[in-house]
């Protein structure tokens, strides 16, 4: 029993850490931080951060739709994306936030931020070019 336990305590720590590496989060490469604490992204997300640390103006962007959105919006934000939208939504009605610009697709991503200053977005690592600057989330 006690190997069983430990078993799945492994398996489910491999489980969260692959997880974790599924996006990459980018940014425009002459723009935003290098790096940002856990706790920021999802002040970003959430619309409660508007400011890179060494200033200027972050630009939220993500994806429509897709399980690559849906992981990173519940992982990083405890929201299914449903509720992220619904959650926008309403800040937008009651004039206390502007939405997160929407992109159809990884490319579209990768094009939005390579050309936006202070854009932050999501892509697969493997999607990852030289014309974005990765930013590290710790």
């Amino acid at each position: 029993m006690k190997r069983i336990f430990i078993l799945l305590t492994l398996a489910l720590g491999f489980a969260v850490f692959s997880r974790a590496e599924d996006a990459a989060f980018i940014t425009h490469p002459q723009g935003g931080d290098a790096s940002l604490s856990t706790g920021d992204l999802k002040a970003v997300l959430l619309g409660n951060k508007t400011k890179w640390n060494s200033g200027g103006l972050i630009k939220l962007v993500v994806l429509e739709s897709g399980p690559l959105h849906e992981q990173v919006i519940q992982d990083r934000t405890q929201r299914s994306a449903d509720q992220f939208d619904k959650f926008w939504k309403k800040l937008v009605f009651t004039g206390k936030g502007v939405p997160p610009t929407q992109v159809a697709d990884e490319a579209a991503m990768l094009a939005f931020v390579a050309k936006t200053p202070g854009a932050l977005g999501y892509v697969s690592p493997a999607a990852v070019t030289a014309q974005v600057k990765v930013v590290e989330i710790h």
